[in-house]
């Protein structure tokens, strides 16, 4: 098969053609990264890691403030603890206390610098798959702004008053949308968790009534510039994934085999869906042996990435926990694939 660039790779296999190598991108957390930084002596690991995809992530373009060591606050006026978790941290305090909207006020969805910082990204990476990360983009926004606690209860208690969160956070998110989906971007990824390790957080009948028909407006209006619809959502959420499917989802990640098979998924959705990750960072990149590691990640090439349809990259951004070795190992392993 003729040399193609890693962009078209990454189309082919979301199109579940065949391609010349499966795909990769290795997304770090802080720690990890400055671990590959000092190993490979540049700050440009795109380039070091030969990614097939790069991403623009919405969050990281207005950072956040930090108003006093290890406390930043974002362009919601959230306020993020990071004296543990260096890369989100924890909600420090909830901002709607109450069951109403009445003085809270959304960022301009339209900043103009980051319509600049888009176009001069994707102007950068003109041979990788460029993919625009709206995280936090709908139930995770919700409970940022309201508590996670008081949310699940609002859904049963108040459903008018989560109706109007959700609308205004949905108008939010298509406003910046219509700004994405006029660069150069080949894909928009929707970050929100609806699971656990055991399964949906809170279960399929209110996943129906205020998540799908709100993903469906964000999926049609990507889907219609002609960009891939890719999803992160962690946990057991295998079971939307026939839902996801018709409302037009191309790419699932994060993929975790510690809560679905690869190997299974792949034969049950594998002409449907695309899957992007596959690679556990809760169990074999940190506690595995390097030979371990090639083992496993050779036989997800050869099974789950044959035909198409498959990314592969760790189950979530890497880790500080993961040693170097393993990390070379993986890269190593992924890169030299026939």
């Amino acid at each position: 098969m003729a040399e193609i660039t890693p962009r078209e790779r990454v189309w082919q296999s979301i199109r579940h053609h065949p391609t010349d190598r499966v795909p990769w991108h290795f997304p770090c957390t802080i720690p990890t990264r400055i671990k590959l930084e000092q190993h490979f002596g540049t700050t440009d690991l795109a380039a070091a890691l030969d990614q097939n995809m790069v991403k623009f992530s919405a969050r990281g373009r207005q950072p956040p403030v930090e108003i006093k060591p290890d406390f930043f606050r974002d362009e919601f006026g959230v306020v993020w603890n990071r004296t543990v978790d260096k890369d989100i941290g924890a909600v420090e305090e909830f901002l709607l206390k109450d069951r109403s909207l009445q003085g809270f006020t959304f960022p301009n969805p339209h900043d103009p610098g980051r319509r600049v910082a888009m176009g001069a990204f994707c102007e950068a990476n003109p041979d990788r798959f460029r993919l625009f990360s709206m995280s936090f983009s709908l139930f995770e926004r919700a409970w940022i702004l309201r508590g996670m606690e008081d949310l699940m209860v609002d859904m049963l208690e108040a459903p008018g008053f989560v109706d109007e969160l959700l609308e205004a956070i949905l108008e939010y998110d298509l406003a910046m949308l219509d700004d994405v989906l006029q660069c150069d971007f080949d894909g928009v990824s929707f970050g929100d968790d609806w699971g656990q390790q055991n399964g949906l957080l809170f279960g399929p009948r209110l996943w129906r009534r205020f998540i799908k028909p709100r993903i469906a407006r964000l999926y049609t209006a990507t889907k219609n510039a002609g960009k891939a619809v890719f999803i992160h959502s962690c946990g057991k959420v295998q079971s939307l994934f026939p839902e996801l499917i018709e409302l037009g989802l191309d790419v699932f990640n994060p993929f975790q085999p510690e809560v679905m098979d690869p190997y299974e998924i792949k034969k049950q959705y594998g002409s449907q869906l695309c899957f992007y990750g596959g690679v556990s960072v809760q169990k074999l990149l940190p506690y595995g042996t390097p030979s371990a590691i090639q083992e496993e990640v050779k036989r997800l090439i050869d099974e789950v990435g044959r035909g198409g349809g498959f990314i592969i990259a760790p189950s979530h951004d890497m880790p500080g926990d993961i040693p170097l070795e393993n990390l070379l190992a993986f890269i190593d392993a992924v890169r030299s694939q026939k």
